[in-house]
C-alpha cells in the first residue's frame, strides 16, 4: 500500500478514569483524536472502541498514567479487546507502590504494544481493572518551573502493520 493509505490513529484521554469496583472490567476511553487515516474512534457507547477500515495486521500501542492513592500496593491490569472479545494473552499486570503521602499517590508509566489482526469493521479497546478503587489512570494539567506539558490519562496509537494473505 502507499504510505497515503496506511491507515492509523493517535489518541488520548485528558480525564482521570476511576474503577467503582475491583470486580468489574472498564473500557478506556478517549476523548482527543490527535491524527486519524482510515481507523477512526467510535463515540458510541463510550469512545473505548478503535475502529478499522482496512484488512490487516495493526499494531496497538499505549502509554498510560498510572496512580495509586491507596496506603497499600495495589495492581492493574490492562488488556486488549476485539469486537468485545478479551485477546487471549494480552493482558498486562502493573504493580504500584503505595502512595507516597496524602494527596501524593504513588505514579507510573505503563506502556505495552500488541499486534491484533484486524478486518474491515472490527474495533480493538483497551480494558482495565484493578484490585483497589483508590487505584486510577491519572491526568496531570500542565506544569510551572519549569513550563512543561499535562500529561495525558492515557495515549493510544494503532498503525497498520502489513496486510493478512
Amino acid at each position: 500500500f502507499p504510505s497515503h493509505d496506511t491507515p492509523y490513529l493517535c489518541v488520548y484521554d485528558t480525564t482521570t478514569q476511576t474503577a467503582a469496583s475491583t470486580t468489574v472490567a472498564y473500557p478506556i476511553t478517549f476523548n482527543s483524536t490527535d491524527v486519524s487515516n482510515g481507523i477512526s474512534l467510535v463515540t458510541a457507547p463510550n469512545n473505548s472502541r478503535m475502529l478499522v477500515s482496512q484488512n490487516g495486521v495493526y499494531n496497538v500501542q499505549f502509554s498510560i498514567q498510572l496512580a495509586n492513592n491507596s496506603n497499600a500496593p495495589q495492581d492493574i491490569d490492562i488488556w486488549f479487546r476485539k469486537n468485545g472479545v478479551n485477546i487471549v494473552n494480552s493482558n498486562t499486570r502493573f504493580g504500584r507502590a503505595q502512595r507516597k503521602d496524602v494527596g501524593d499517590p504513588f505514579h507510573v508509566v505503563g506502556a505495552v504494544n500488541f499486534f491484533v489482526p484486524l478486518n474491515s469493521g472490527d474495533y480493538v479497546e483497551l480494558v482495565w481493572s484493578t484490585t483497589s478503587v483508590d487505584a486510577q489512570i491519572q491526568y496531570y494539567a500542565a506544569g510551572t518551573s519549569p513550563t512543561r506539558p499535562a500529561i495525558p490519562t492515557v495515549i493510544t496509537t494503532i498503525s497498520f502493520v502489513s496486510s493478512t494473505a
